[in-house]
Order: C-alpha cells, then sequence, then structure tokens
C-alpha cells in the first residue's frame, strides 16, 4: 500500500460482453483483466479473483473497497458482479459502490478524443431488439467524470439518433463537439450509418458530430476514474435495471405452465420479492 493510498481496490464490470477485473492500490494499477466469454463469466470470475489474489498476494478481504458496474445492461453480468461484491464486503472490510456503465463509456470517450469541457456525449447500450438504453453527458475534460444531463431512458434507436441530430440544433450545442458511443450503435448500424465515423472512415477535421461505433466498452482508465470519484459505504449495491426483466413481462403467458392465472402469478411474484428472506439453516421455533 503506498502512503496516498486509500487501500487496495476492486472494480468489477460484466454489463456487456466483457467480464472486466481490475485491482488498484492508489495511482498504481496493479492487474487489468478483460475476458471476452461473457456466456463463461459466472464460471470465470470466482477462479479469475483466487489466481489474482494469489499472484498479488492479497487475501480476498484485503481489499477496502469494491466498485461494480451496476447497470444497465444483463441482468446475469450484473447480478454476478454485485452478488460477488456482496460476499466479499461480508467477509472483508470492504465498503462498495455502484458505477453507471452510460458514464463510463462517456468518460472513455471523452478521455480518448481528450474531449475539452462544454461539449457532449452520447451513449447509446443494447436493450432488446429495436430498443437502446439512452443517456447524454457534459464533458468537464479528460480527468473528471462527465455529468449526466438527463436519466438514462428506453427508446428505438431511430428516436436516439433523432435526439442526437435535434440537439445539434440548440444552441448550447453550437460550436461544440458531440460524440457518440456504445453498442446501440453496433447493433443497429443501418440506422446510424449516416453519421461520421459509423463507416469507420476518417471523418472531415472539425466535425460536430462523431459516432464511436468500436467504443462498446469502458476502458480501464475510465473505470478507474469512476472509482476513485464514486462515494462508497458499508452496504450491498443496488443493481440499475432500465428495462422490466423479460420473464416478468413474459409472466401472463408463462403461467399456465406453472397451474396459475396471469394474476395469481403477479400475486405470487409480489409475495416473494417482499417477503423477508429465511434461510432453512436456521432454527426453526419449536410449535406450541
Amino acid at each position: 500500500m503506498t502512503c496516498a493510498s486509500t487501500g487496495t481496490e476492486l472494480v468489477l464490470n460484466a454489463t456487456e460482453g466483457v467480464l472486466q477485473i481490475i485491482v488498484s492500490d492508489g495511482d498504481e494499477t496493479l492487474c487489468a483483466q478483460s475476458w471476452h466469454t461473457a456466456d463463461r463469466a459466472t464460471e470465470i470470475l470466482a477462479p479469475a479473483l483466487a489466481q489474482i489474489c494469489g499472484a498479488l498476494k492479497l487475501s480476498l478481504p484485503a481489499f477496502r473497497r469494491i466498485a461494480c458496474v451496476n447497470g444497465p445492461g444483463s441482468f446475469t453480468g450484473i447480478r454476478l458482479t454485485l452478488a460477488t461484491a456482496a460476499a466479499l464486503r461480508r467477509t472483508g472490510q470492504a465498503k462498495t459502490a455502484g458505477l453507471d456503465l452510460m458514464q463510463a463509456l462517456a468518460a472513455s470517450a471523452a478521455q480518448q478524443h481528450n474531449l475539452p469541457y462544454g461539449n457532449f456525449v452520447w451513449t447509446l447500450t443494447h436493450a432488446r431488439r429495436q430498443l437502446v438504453h439512452c443517456r447524454t453527458f457534459l464533458s468537464y475534460g479528460p480527468q473528471i467524470p462527465p455529468q449526466p444531463l438527463c436519466d438514462t431512458d428506453l427508446c428505438p434507436p431511430e428516436e436516439a439518433l433523432r435526439r442526437i441530430t435535434q440537439s445539434l440544433q440548440t444552441d448550447s450545442a453550437k460550436q461544440k463537439r458531440v460524440l457518440v458511443c456504445g453498442s446501440g450503435l453496433a447493433r443497429n448500424a443501418h440506422i446510424f450509418q449516416s453519421l461520421d465515423g459509423m463507416n469507420l472512415v476518417p471523418p472531415a477535421p472539425g466535425v460536430a458530430l462523431l459516432a464511436l461505433p468500436r467504443l462498446t466498452v469502458p476502458d480501464i482508465l475510465a473505470l478507474r476514474l469512476l472509482a476513485r470519484h464514486a462515494e462508497y459505504e458499508d452496504k450491498d449495491v443496488e443493481p440499475l435495471y432500465v428495462r422490466p426483466c423479460d420473464a416478468v413481462a413474459n409472466l401472463p403467458r408463462l403461467a399456465p405452465r406453472m397451474g396459475m392465472d396471469a394474476d395469481q402469478a403477479r400475486d405470487a411474484l409480489a409475495d416473494m420479492l417482499s417477503r423477508t428472506p429465511r434461510s432453512s439453516l436456521q432454527p426453526q421455533e419449536p410449535p406450541c
């Protein structure tokens, strides 16, 4: 641990396609791994953490701060990293914090393009077919996290494109540079093909609106920047879900398979979500 360190820090991200694991101490990155096997993240994360800690001669309870990208994105990936952080918090002294994927992508764009204060970054990530998560940020330069100008919204990619192009006509955006990034571009390339940068052809100098279709995963430096500015607490990180769960949306169709009608299934789900958890290992109270 360095003199200026706040302790050993762990950053986890599995929201979209790539499992990222970062271990740092102060300003020093001790380890950074990116696993491009999203379907195997559940079986990779724990062994990878054990191997990293062994190589760095760290114990798992040694982490002082744990930051997790808590959404929006894959429900499975979010649950995996948040559950891991919750377990580590209970076995050590770490405090935890949630990081926003959209902000991490915006910070990556600002750092990659050295975007000065006052310019804008739009982040679009894949939500489901014909829908994207959409959010816009104001750049504060490459060394300060960009700040959101609105909440993350769920909309069709055509609507996102309309909002982006319309934003260029506002007084605040005139004479400014606008960057657009995220998996929502890559997954809907046919809709955004008119934007400079979508065809990977070098844009004209001074272009006002530039798409970055290759920027779909946050940079390590951007994740570390957000982690250093995050607010850590002694409690579990809550997931950031923007779109509804597919299983919940399909509940009326799935209910008959469980011998229920749609209303019974909804009532049963509401009861399970509000019920106080109780372990089967806890001693049962003797009957009266």
